[in-house]
């Protein structure tokens, strides 16, 4: 028997699409990890002023408390100009982030950035760390950004019909 999509994956929605303000920095949901060995975050972009949001990961030891930054791995998938109708579809190659985190594109609309998170890192971060969020500041240029962030929770400790809350 095979299992479909959300029977092996959790979906949170951590950060509900708006406009992110030209002065404000935005930190998703906190993610509990402790039933799941991966955490994507889909970051999904509309359309776009010249802003250069830094994406951050924060760990920390429960949903009131991740502040320690973590290096990541991440994917961008961004249509080579903006006056394309298409988001496009062809990602980066894996790219290592550091605990500073990388920038995003400037001014392009419907750009996609997978950021992958291994609950090993996030656990080597500090004693009892499992749980996860993602922060996107507002960067070197400052104007307003229309983002929103997904979680995906995958590979769980305890594969069951129905998955686990992440979101304590």
């Amino acid at each position: 028997m095979s299992q479909v999509f959300s029977e092996i994956n959790k979906i949170v929605n951590v950060l509900p699409a708006k406009a992110h303000g030209d002065s404000t920095s935005n930190t998703s949901d906190i993610v509990n990890m402790a039933n799941y060995k991966k955490c994507t975050f889909i970051v999904a972009t509309g359309a776009s002023a010249a802003n250069t949001p830094i994406l951050t990961v924060l760990a920390g030891v429960s949903n009131a408390s991740a502040a320690t930054a973590i290096a990541y791995k991440y994917r961008t998938q961004v249509k080579a100009a903006d006056s394309e109708t298409s988001s496009g579809d062809v990602s980066s190659v894996l790219t290592d982030a550091t605990t500073a985190g990388f920038t995003m594109t400037t001014a392009k609309a419907g750009g996609v950035y997978i950021i992958e998170v291994d609950a090993a890192t996030v656990a080597a971060a500090g004693t009892a760390y499992d749980h996860v969020c993602i922060h996107a500041s507002t960067g070197v240029a400052h104007a307003a950004q229309l983002y929103s962030i997904i979680a995906v929770l995958s590979e769980p400790r305890y594969p069951q019909a129905i998955l686990q809350t992440a979101i304590d």
